[in-house]
């Protein structure tokens, strides 16, 4: 879905000033916000869909990262539990989280560098960062990290499924003065 804009991936939600910000590789003003799935669930989530469904009856899912073996690794939440894949690119799952809120994304095909690229850490040095990357199976949009040789790895049911660029997307963070609201189909 290139081009289509998605609000903290599916869910929008407010925050206040003392949130920790980090995450993305440039502009700190506007750096993605990252939190707790629990702070985010009992905040915003339980509040706004009770079912943990978007309208058409699809799981909610969320942009997530996890601290696995002292790197932040991303991948992607659905109920409660999040997916990822370790750097040794080992599928594995844990219900302890960040989840993104409060940043407005877009899905760019993967052809290099982009200046507002979302990463897991930007903490690190750039050339450790990992980049957050997207592609759809079973017509769902799902998350993983984008490796050193271009190529996203998302943990689906236990299982890696890989894509090379540039047959992936990468999350980009739409500063406020490109916002353009559009309608995102699930």
């Amino acid at each position: 879905m290139k081009g289509q804009v998605s609000r903290p991936h599916y869910i929008s939600t407010t925050h206040d000033s003392s949130i920790e910000r980090d995450g993305s590789i440039k502009n700190a003003g506007t750096m993605p916000t990252w939190k707790t799935y629990q702070y985010f669930y009992t905040q915003h989530l339980a509040s706004i869909k009770r079912d943990n469904l978007t309208d058409n009856n699809r799981p909610i899912v969320l942009v997530a990262r996890t601290l696995h073996e002292g790197n932040w690794v991303p991948g992607y939440a659905i109920n409660g539990v999040g997916y990822f894949v370790s750097k040794e690119l080992q599928p594995f799952q844990t219900t302890n989280f960040q989840v993104l809120i409060d940043t407005f994304i877009e899905f760019k095909e993967f052809r290099g560098n982009y200046e507002n690229v979302i990463v897991a850490d930007d903490g690190v040095e750039e050339s450790n960062r990992i980049k957050i990357g997207s592609f759809f199976i079973n017509d769902m949009r799902f998350c993983g990290m984008v490796d050193n040789q271009n190529t996203c790895y998302i943990n689906f049911n236990g299982q890696i499924h890989a894509k090379n660029a540039p047959k992936f997307q990468v999350i980009v963070e739409i500063t406020p003065n490109r916002l353009r609201f559009r309608r995102y189909r699930f």
